[in-house]
């Protein structure tokens, strides 16, 4: 996996269980406009996407446990102690116009010198134009262009990725498309956390699934503390 995800900037991980029931849990919640919650760039245009608040994120079953999963493969693709500092979960709608450049257009994401990116589709993505993420492979390590991977699959489908390579979203034709995503970072904040206007939830989100080990709570002390 590690070597794959060096080569090309993006792996697959399988599919998380309970997709469903996340988004289920997400839709009983208040959504913000925007495709993160703070952020300095509001929705482009208007209406092209919603997001929802990183504590609902945390509370969702399923999510939270799939990512710190993940954690040790975050150490070990950023060759030092991953911080989680990114929690969020949007979605991107049907819309004439121009699109989102932040999101539905080629761009390289800055948050950090290194970090990494979970995404898992909360929907299913069978087809490019039911919102697939699009990556160009081999980016991440400064490539002006490369081959262009294809994400799709049924809803759990789920890949990390070195987003400092060149990636876009599709915006969907027929349905709402929503993602979810959790990164890992080596900056005590990354600069995104700040531009995000991110700071942590409290552990009470997590309840009794806040982790008893020392270790992992100061890996996500910025999410969660």
């Amino acid at each position: 996996m590690i070597a794959d995800l060096t080569r090309d900037g993006l792996v697959d991980v399988g599919v998380m269980p309970g997709a469903a029931e996340m988004l289920a849990y997400l839709q009983t919640r208040p959504t913000y406009p925007g495709h993160v919650k703070g952020a300095s760039v509001a929705a482009q245009p208007a209406g092209s996407s919603t997001c929802w608040a990183p504590e609902d994120v945390l509370r969702a079953p399923h999510f939270f446990e799939f990512a710190a999963g993940l954690t040790p493969v975050a150490a070990e693709y950023l060759e030092s102690r991953p911080l989680l500092y990114s929690v969020n979960a949007f979605t991107t709608y049907p819309l004439n116009g121009p699109p989102n450049p932040d999101i539905q257009d080629w761009h390289r994401d800055r948050d950090d010198v290194r970090f990494l990116a979970l995404f898992v589709y909360l929907t299913d993505v069978l087809h490019p134009l039911a919102g697939a993420h699009l990556f160009q492979q081999g980016t991440h390590q400064g490539a002006a262009e490369g081959p262009v991977r294809t994400v799709l699959g049924p809803a759990g489908t789920a890949f990390l990725a070195d987003t400092r390579g060149i990636h876009m979203g599709i915006r969907p034709v027929a349905q709402p498309r929503t993602m979810a995503w959790a990164r890992w970072g080596v900056s005590d904040p990354p600069a995104s956390y700040q531009w995000d206007k991110q700071r942590p939830c409290s552990k009470y989100v997590l309840g009794d699934r806040y982790p008893n080990d020392k270790g992992a709570r100061e890996s996500i002390r910025l999410v969660v503390a």
